[in-house]
């Protein structure tokens, strides 16, 4: 009876915790996005330039709908950034690097699933601790 009332006693308490610490878990998300951009192309065109600029540890949240099969491309110029592709309907974030093995070998990755996707820009790590502010120029291409 000890034991029982022991683990429950637990468990609520860690239901307790998880509840309170929730919403400061939510709203460190995000307050680690700089920006929020809905990616628009111009008439007839498949593809969008965009600038940016990157802050210490936030990165910039880039949200597009594609279809299942379309073809993206990423072009990133600029300073020591990265772009990773994230959505529901992935697994996992997937690099969008131009040396990741998750894209063929002219840089394209074909999206799974039709649906909202984002591409985030963000910095290493390593140079996010320095507060660097690196700028950065993306091309999204999506066929």
């Amino acid at each position: 009876m000890k034991i029982a009332n022991t683990k429950l006693l637990a468990g609520a308490f860690m239901a307790l915790t998880l509840t309170m610490l929730s919403p400061v878990v939510l709203a460190n998300d995000n307050n680690d996005i700089r920006k929020t951009v809905v990616v628009k192309f111009a008439k007839k065109a498949d593809s969008a330039n965009y600038y940016g600029r990157l802050d210490g540890y936030k990165y910039d949240s880039y949200k597009f709908y594609a279809k299942k099969g379309q073809k993206l491309k990423v072009k990133l110029t600029g300073g020591n950034v990265e772009t990773y592709l994230w959505g529901n309907q992935l697994k996992d974030s997937i690099n969008l690097g131009e040396y990741s093995s998750e894209l063929d070998d002219n840089g394209i990755y074909i999206l799974p699933a039709s649906g909202e996707y984002e591409i985030r820009v963000l910095q290493p790590r390593s140079q996010a601790r320095k507060n660097k502010k690196p700028q950065y120029w993306m091309s999204i291409n999506i066929k």
